[in-house]
């Protein structure tokens, strides 16, 4: 007979005791006392004190927990089995307190209506998210056929039951339409929509979950056909009936099987080095198209130089003396950045320098060398026009002018005689 207990000591326990607790929740069904014992976070008296207080039970040299515990458990987090009951039952009461409250419109009825309809909300959502892990941990992990098409098939009832449930909940709602709204209470106002929303939603979940059952019932009967097949035609070979009264062994023997996808590999052997260069690319591509392989080759041979290459050389040779323009323009005072770059005239080896690349470069000398420089921080403007157009443009960039290095002033010592 259990002891006389609160909720103080019930806590206490639990929380003393969290870690054996945890196994046995994670462990359900098959922890024997001996191995319950064998751990050193609970003693023989500890234990006998869990079992006096009822959180755990001994049957058969088996330990569980309590399923009360278990059902807590598994409300908070959202798992275990379906149990839509409970929905029904809320409906009911549902019904109850509505007809209450037409025959006494008194406050205690309405909180009541409030209260269901929260808890058919909320416990509508839980059990279609259990009956969905539910669907997918029985077709991942239950090892028996047979026990795993009788689960989905429960399953795929009790999606239905819930269906009606919903419907039911949802023909309620609409026929106390008129009476919630004499109500003129806010707060029920919300709840009715947020149960509306969820209705919707939920049946779109469901509709998800019969989908997901239909296709794992579907596959487990092609398991469970090939399996048969499997176990018959083993049952032939085991008599003896497979060589001796079939052609079985004359048809396997005529089959052409995937070997290399019917191609025949080359005989000669070709050293790996002479693939990688050019002469190995152009036989790879002969072989290539008389086996008529798609696979897209990685590497290409390389195609001949421009005929202009050493001028685009000369071009790169902006960047080269970057750093001697700098110290051109950091020696000048006439002239900001932007100006100084517009009018400096580059070497006849470059070429004509666009507008273009004179911004470009504009650009990368105010990033490179941007401690050398004195941002103002101020917009100048300049006008220029587009090559082939007449049409005048204005162009804002930043004022930046060289630095201007003031000699630091000696500051006087307190040494100093007063």
């Amino acid at each position: 007979m259990a002891l006389q207990v609160n909720i103080n000591d019930i806590l206490s326990q639990l929380y003393q005791h969290r870690s054996v607790v945890e196994f046995l929740f994670a462990n359900r069904e098959n922890v024997t006392v001996n191995e319950l014992l064998s751990r050193e976070d609970i003693s023989a008296d500890q234990f006998q004190k869990l079992k006096s207080l009822d959180l755990i039970y001994e049957y058969e040299n088996i330990v569980s927990l309590n399923d009360a515990v278990v059902a807590m458990f598994e409300d908070f987090m959202e798992i275990g089995e379906v149990t839509p009951g409970f929905i029904n039952d809320y409906i009911n009461e549902l019904n109850r307190h509505i007809r209450f409250y037409q025959e006494a419109r008194e406050m205690r009825f309405l909180r009541s209506i409030k209260k269901y309809l929260k808890r058919i909300n909320s416990t509508l959502t839980r059990e279609i998210i259990k009956l969905q892990k539910n669907v997918d941990d029985t077709y991942k992990n239950e090892s028996n056929y047979r026990i795993k098409l009788q689960k989905l098939e429960d399953y795929r009832e009790k999606r239905d039951t819930i269906i009606e449930f919903i419907k039911k909940t949802t023909d309620v709602v609409e026929e106390t339409r008129s009476l919630f709204s004499l109500t003129n209470d806010t707060e029920l106002y919300g709840i009715v929509q947020s149960l509306k929303v969820s209705l919707i939603e939920n049946l779109d979940y469901l509709i998800e979950i019969q989908t997901d059952i239909t296709d794992f019932i579907n596959k487990i009967q092609f398991q469970i056909d090939v399996y048969k097949k499997a176990q018959r035609l083993k049952e032939i070979k085991d008599y003896g009936s497979l060589y001796y009264k079939t052609n079985f062994k004359e048809t396997v023997n005529s089959i052409n099987t995937l070997k290399h996808n019917g191609h025949k590999t080359p005989k000669t052997k070709i050293a790996i080095d002479f693939l990688f260069t050019d002469d190995g690319h152009v036989l790879c591509k002969r072989i290539a198209e008389k086996y008529k392989l798609t696979r897209l080759m990685v590497r290409g041979l390389a195609d001949k130089m421009a005929g202009n290459f050493k001028d685009k050389g000369l071009e790169q040779q902006i960047k080269l003396d970057t750093e001697k323009l700098v110290e051109r323009f950091l020696t000048q005072t006439k002239a900001n950045l932007f100006e100084y770059l517009m009018d400096y005239k580059f070497p006849k080896a470059i070429g004509n320098v666009s507008f273009e690349d004179r911004l470009s470069l504009f650009v990368e000398i105010a990033m490179e060398y941007q401690n050398q420089l004195d941002f103002k921080y101020r917009l100048q403007y300049y006008n220029y026009s587009d090559t082939g157009s007449d049409v005048k443009k204005r162009l804002g960039y930043t004022l930046i002018l060289p630095m201007n290095e003031k000699p630091k002033t000696k500051q006087k010592s307190k040494t100093e005689n007063s």
